[in-house]
């Protein structure tokens, strides 16, 4: 490769003054990159790549492995010409390209920092790797695209194999193109950061680029956002963050139509890095148009100790819509611990929580059984629980039906018959003021399979405290936790199980349903989902801060003790509406409250001023945090021509800081 890199360095000192030096700068090229020492290097090459990709079958007698190139780079003879052939084959087939080769000059240079490009640019493909059925055969097929589940397609494709074996030979070579290029990028170690779970091409593309720029050079390009935010991505964010090679990363949302041909809501971003260390990275997230990118109060800096600090597991980046955003959140994260911090094995998770997904809703949907299935079997219904005998059928849980505080918000049997509506309508105030009444799920499980499941975290209450998975940042709330009965919950509904008192488990279920906590959490979530990756990240309160003693002054205002115990006995009133969701406590071990609406908005002021006080937020910076929660800023000025909760809210956090 160094003396390739000689010839074509020698090749671009030529001038190009007159045709007859450009014919000549021509062959003298062509000379090279048909020479022997670059066919050599470039079988070598290829060879090592059609090893990953080649299909290996009982028929290929000549397979290419690793035992083919340990020959080859001894003696080059002992390639046989039928492999040869597949190689050539195979490289044509998936468009082998190596940087080294093409550009010797480039990656062959006498001082090693200045080896690899000064500058790369680029708008790589943002495309799955993995075959997508739906898209292969959109424009071939329009019964197989269109089918109704995985489950139809493929008794579909199945079809095909007979009526058009055309079409289903032209499916088993883009799948195998597919599978091939992936194990590449699984297996070869050439992607190590980014060749993992289901791989995009812009990740790779990404990686490469970085790769590819000498110490003092530069990338830009332009990728998905979910390079610096997503769980898939993080070690790649994590090495350029650690190396300090983020130079900026610029976050626009697609809503103006600057990429015509992708959706509006899609979200992408300008990454730059650089070969030399940059402490402290550019950041815009949310821009619309270029002109954003100059707004003093959307752009901001982070270090990499920021970035450590604010996401210490995953080292991903937080998206702030404005330096206020950012100021106010790492002043939390400086007060107050992440949930878990998994640098910490000793004191890194307080709460000693585990968390699990109870039930899939596509791996274990043998398991559900619907009213019409159950009531056909002879099972019958008992508020919300098929019985019979002293077997029993628990519903199954979906995100849906909850709503904080409520376990009854959304209810299936106020859905119309064949709705596909992905909206639950709001179960009327009249209903909930029953402590008798519980919603109707979709479907229903085996309480034998629930019990396996909560035996296996040792879980020995009578509910489950979890949060909806689905959720944006722009939503007029993001995180949405509750507790419910114990009963199944699906994969949207995430579960969490404290290894703490009861009455601390609710002081955590309030922290996790409050305004200040929601603000944090919309500083992380760049999609649509709240992982457990991202829950573990957002900052908690340990729960010995919950056992101390409450002021003489508000103790006036209460029977409580502790701070815990203060916190205890609203959420208890909040949850405990229902026969099926009690709460025990001290007092009784069958608590029901009365569902009042305005009692139960008194209740929530006062935990939110308290959890804001509790965080060390000033009243100045609580004000700023209520208007962030604009849509219900917008609702309540209209419905009561004030933002009621923001000033309720305030006013009882003057009054507990006037107090304590």
């Amino acid at each position: 490769i160094r003396k390739l890199a000689l010839q074509v360095a020698e090749i671009d000192h030529i001038t190009e003054s007159s045709i007859n030096q450009l014919k000549q700068k021509e062959a003298e090229y062509r000379a090279v990159t048909t020479s022997t020492i670059f066919n050599t290097e470039k079988t070598k090459a290829d060879l090592w790549c059609a090893a990953f990709v080649q299909r290996k079958t009982e028929e290929n007698t000549n397979p290419i492995t690793t035992e083919t190139l340990r020959a080859f780079s001894e003696n080059p003879r002992t390639l046989k010409e039928e492999q040869r052939e597949e190689i050539r084959r195979l490289a044509e087939k998936y468009q082998f390209f190596h940087w080294y080769i093409e550009f010797p000059e480039v990656f062959q240079r006498e001082r090693k920092e200045k080896s690899g490009f000064d500058v790369v640019l680029g708008n790589p493909p943002w495309e799955r790797v993995k075959l997508q059925e739906k898209e292969f055969f959109a424009d071939r097929d329009e019964r197989i695209a269109t089918a109704s589940n995985k489950a139809e397609r493929e008794k579909l494709i199945k079809g095909i194999r007979q009526n058009d074996q055309t079409l289903y030979h032209a499916f088993q070579e883009a799948k195998r193109v597919a599978e091939g290029n992936s194990h590449f990028l699984r297996s070869s170690e050439k992607f190590p950061l980014c060749g993992r779970g289901d791989v995009n091409t812009y990740t790779v593309f990404a990686e490469l680029n970085k790769n590819l720029i000498n110490q003092r050079g530069r990338v830009g390009c332009i990728v998905p956002s979910g390079i610096a935010t997503d769980d898939t991505t993080k070690f790649f964010f994590q090495e350029i963050i650690e190396k300090k090679m983020l130079a900026s990363l610029f976050d626009f949302e697609n809503r103006k139509g600057i990429f015509e041909g992708v959706h509006r809501s899609y979200k992408f971003c300008l990454l730059t890095l650089s070969g030399q260390p940059v402490e402290e990275a550019q950041f815009v997230f949310f821009a619309h148009k270029v002109d954003d990118l100059k707004d003093e109060e959307k752009r901001f800096t982070l270090s990499k100790e920021d970035i450590e600090l604010l996401n210490p597991n995953t080292k991903t980046c937080p998206i702030f819509r404005t330096k206020r955003d950012a100021e106010i959140t790492k002043g939390i994260y400086r007060r107050v611990p992440v949930l878990i911090n998994e640098n910490d094995p000793e004191n890194g998770n307080p709460w000693g929580i585990r968390f699990m997904r109870m039930f899939d809703m596509s791996n274990d949907s043998n398991l559900f059984r619907t009213k019409e299935q159950l009531e056909s079997e002879g099972w019958e219904l008992n508020k919300n629980i098929f019985e019979k005998g002293n077997e029993k059928y628990l519903p199954l849980y979906e995100a849906k039906m909850i709503h904080h505080y409520n376990h009854r918000f959304g209810d299936y049997r106020d859905l119309p018959k064949g709705s596909k509506s992905t909206q639950l309508p709001q179960v009327p105030i009249e209903r909930l003021q029953d402590p008798d009444y519980e919603p109707l799920p979709r479907y229903w499980v085996p309480e034998n399979e629930v019990e396996e499941r909560l035996d296996k975290v040792g879980w020995k209450h009578k509910w489950l405290l979890g949060w909806r998975d689905i959720c944006r940042s722009t939503d007029t709330r993001t995180v949405i936790c509750s507790l419910i009965p114990r009963y199944g919950a699906g994969d949207k509904f995430l579960l969490c199980f404290p290894n703490q008192t009861r009455e601390d488990i609710l002081c955590l279920a309030a922290l996790m349903s409050s305004f200040v906590f929601d603000f944090v959490a919309r500083q992380k979530i760049g999609g649509t989902s709240l992982k457990y990756f991202t829950m573990k990240q957002l900052p908690i309160l340990r729960p010995c801060q919950f056992h101390c003693q409450l002021p003489d002054t508000l103790l006036s205002h209460s029977d409580s003790s502790t701070i815990a115990d203060w916190i205890f006995k609203r959420v208890q009133s909040l949850s405990s509406s229902s026969n099926e969701l009690l709460i025990s406590s001290a007092l009784s071990d069958n608590y029901v409250s009365k569902y009042d609406e305005h009692d139960r908005e008194k209740l929530i002021w006062e935990i939110n001023a308290l959890i804001f006080y509790l965080y060390g937020i000033s009243r100045e910076d609580i004000s700023y945090i209520m208007d962030s929660f604009s849509s219900i800023m917008r609702e309540e000025e209209k419905q009561y021509s004030e933002y009621r909760t923001k000033l309720h809210v305030l006013r009882c956090f003057d009054a507990m800081e006037r107090d304590i």
